[in-house]
């Protein structure tokens, strides 16, 4: 290989090509991996089933004991000033292991109406209701809570009668971050091709050079 050729076939906006697509690739490569794992599903981690950070879940939402966090964004204007926040989701405590342990899900702000019939009829249900008949449908990726993120959910914990002690026993908390796969997958494609075209270009202008 002549690699005077080779590095005479770059230009920049193949180079521009191969950023932007190496860059999608990298921020989609680890859910796109995530995505072809077997999921687990929430009746699953009920009964006992583990995950982990890396995990994928998905299915029906079976229990929830409420939120302990919500998530706002808003917009910084040029002249120092900022919108009002927008609601952006919440985070809810997901009973797991029959009761023994919990996790995290981060709801979208679409889906927080639906969560909350499903917080009221567990409450009813503990109180000796009727199962959670509210259907919803989640899915994403297990990663470890931190920051204060992490400490919202122990409070929350401590606030249900656990000590300090009986969390830490718990393990490292998790939290299940919502992903659309098929968005996923679809971005990690973009970025495959744009890496390829590129390749391909260098390709073309190393055989005429």
């Amino acid at each position: 290989m002549n690699v005077k050729r080779l590095f005479g076939a770059l230009s920049v906006n193949i180079c521009i090509l191969l950023v932007i697509g190496g860059g999608i690739m990298f921020s989609a490569g680890g859910d796109f991996i995530v995505s072809f794992k077997p999921a687990v599903s929430f009746e699953e981690m009920f009964n006992g089933a583990e995950v982990k950070a890396g995990s994928h879940v998905a299915g029906e939402v079976v229990y929830s004991l409420g939120y302990y966090a919500a998530e706002s964004t808003y917009t910084q204007r040029s002249d120092g000033s900022r919108s009002g926040d927008k609601a952006n989701g919440r985070y809810y405590l997901i009973p797991i292991a029959e009761g023994e342990n919990y996790i995290g899900l981060k709801a979208r702000e679409v889906d927080v109406s639906a969560m909350e019939k499903v917080t009221k009829e567990t409450e009813e249900w503990i109180l000796g209701g009727a199962e959670p008949s509210t259907k919803i449908v989640m899915q994403g990726t297990v990663e470890v809570m931190e920051g204060q993120l992490a400490d919202f959910y122990k409070e929350s914990l401590m606030g249900l009668g656990y000590s300090r002690s009986d969390i830490d026993d718990m393990g490292e908390p998790l939290v299940v971050q919502y992903r659309s796969f098929t968005a996923v997958r679809v971005m990690f494609g973009v970025g495959l091709g744009l890496v390829l075209l590129g390749v391909f270009f260098i390709y073309r202008g190393y055989k005429r050079g």
